[in-house]
């Protein structure tokens, strides 16, 4: 599995804004363990395009701060779930996301990680 987490590389942390992230850290996932993680960049693209991007990539899951409705919309009839209103260190929230520790939101809608793991 492949997940994406919006990137502040000044601070290695989650950026807040996804429609406004220049950066994504990718993480590669197997068996509750991170494999290996790799920083890409969004060249400034916005957020029909970033969730084109991802779907190219491969990506299961983002992990964001603040996602607008429009984008979380793309992003799941694409198939991608959404995991907002993360704060803190990247590696952190990957970690989490491995363990199972965090909930995606769909709407108004919550899932569980198990659901999001079979996606």
């Amino acid at each position: 599995m492949i997940i994406a987490i919006t990137y502040d590389p000044d601070n290695k942390e989650v950026f807040q804004q996804f429609e406004k992230t220049r950066f994504f850290k990718l993480y590669n996932i197997e068996k509750n363990v991170i494999i290996d993680s790799s920083v890409v960049s969004t060249d400034g693209q916005g957020h029909c395009a970033l969730a084109g991007i991802l779907r190219r990539i491969g990506v299961n899951a983002v992990i964001c701060g603040d996602i607008d409705q429009d984008a979380q919309v793309t992003l799941a009839q694409l198939g991608i779930r959404v995991f907002s209103e993360v704060y803190g260190s990247c590696n952190e929230a990957a970690e989490q996301f491995a363990k199972g520790c965090l909930n995606c939101c769909e709407g108004t809608a919550m899932c569980d990680m198990d659901e999001a793991r079979l996606a």
